[in-house]
């Protein structure tokens, strides 16, 4: 299983496919789902091109073919199939599940106000997908600095959906919430000595630099991380700073 887009993020990103696609697993999966699965998204639009042409379950083909390109970080395409299911489909079990992966392109594009929004009209909508909702809200609000608003809405999905998947977050996501601050990951090393290389050079760059350890199935990894900063705008900042330098970097939460 590949990483998660949104923590949310697409790697957020983002939700897995076990989610995305569950009303597509409830039935046989035919050979664009299983090319969506195996992560070959490219194959995966051209099966789902063929079975919208020929009118062969065009709902669930076009929801697929906007995880796809969702996939493959094409929002505006995929917003577009979504969009195609949610404008004339109007009773077809993959609707909710659209709505959510429409709100899931903005989310991907850091438009945590418009994403959260569409998230929020959806849970009052009654969604049937409300945890997941939930959990989409907690990352907006943790994207954006709402450190209480984020625990709110994780203290809600525990209540009210103790046995969901989205429930058992893994422990980044409350370490986040814990820690109030934002930071920018320069690096993520299976080896704890490649870490510590780019560390020492961050260090002499004058970038206030750490290592921070986390284990995921099974396996350990060391992140390299610049700066505890209170707002957004100071972790943008660091990052432009630091990309300017050449180095790759990425916000967190």
């Amino acid at each position: 299983m590949r990483p998660k887009i949104l923590i949310f993020i697409f790697s957020l990103w983002t939700v897995d496919c076990g989610l995305w696609t569950h009303s597509l697993c409830a039935e046989t999966i035919n050979k664009a789902a299983s090319l969506y699965l195996q992560g070959s998204y490219s194959e995966s639009i051209n099966e789902c091109g063929i079975n919208i042409a020929r009118d062969n379950s065009p709902d669930s083909a076009l929801y697929l073919a906007g995880l796809n390109f969702l996939r493959i970080k094409d929002t505006e395409r995929a917003r577009e199939k979504l969009t195609r299911v949610m404008d004339n489909f109007k009773s077809s079990r993959y609707l909710d599940p659209a709505k959510l992966a429409y709100a899931d392109t903005f989310f991907m594009e850091q438009d945590y106000a418009k994403a959260g929004q569409l998230y929020e009209d959806e849970l009052k909508a009654d969604s049937k997908l409300a945890s997941a909702l939930l959990l989409r809200l907690s990352q907006c609000a943790l994207k954006s600095g709402s450190w209480s608003k984020a625990k709110d809405y994780m203290d809600t999905l525990k209540q009210r959906y103790p046995l969901s998947l989205e429930a058992n977050i893994p422990a980044s996501i409350t370490q986040a919430i814990n820690n109030q601050f934002f930071t920018v990951q320069v690096g993520s090393f299976a080896s704890s000595q490649n870490a510590k290389k780019l560390l020492e050079k961050l260090k002499k760059n004058n970038f206030d630099a750490y290592i921070e350890e986390t284990s995921s199935d099974f396996k350990t990894l060391y992140r390299v991380r610049a700066g505890k900063l209170d707002t957004r705008a100071q972790a943008e900042s660091l990052k432009q700073i630091l990309e300017e330098k050449g180095y790759p970097a990425r916000i967190y939460p």
